[in-house]
């Protein structure tokens, strides 16, 4: 999972086997220990509606399981937003990188 943090936009990008695993868990998460033993999780659960929090280190997107079933990856990604408070959104950039991986240098013919 790879995380990018701007101001009021949180980017995820999530692998093809990462996203395989969301879609059949309805969970996937990971951390990010800092110094002083500090850390922050990055979860994402799917149910029926989005829904977007941060308490005690963890940031926990909820998305909508319907969407994400029937989403197929492309360039553009999803965009969804969250309401923070009543003058303020969060936007999340969801993607799954689609490139295919690089040739292997083991596969020379």
């Amino acid at each position: 999972m790879k995380v990018k943090l701007e101001a009021q936009k949180t980017s995820i990008r999530l692998s093809k086997d990462e996203f395989q695993k969301l879609l059949n868990t309805g969970l996937l998460d990971e951390q990010t220990t800092f110094p002083g033993g500090n850390s922050l999780t990055f979860k994402i659960e799917l149910d029926i509606e989005q829904n977007f929090s941060f308490k005690d280190n963890e940031m926990l997107f909820v998305l909508p399981d319907q969407l994400l079933h029937a989403y197929k990856p492309s360039k553009s990604g999803l965009s969804l937003k969250f309401h923070v408070d009543s003058n303020q959104k969060h936007e999340l950039v969801f993607e799954v990188d689609i490139k295919k991986p690089p040739l292997s240098s083991n596969n020379k013919s």
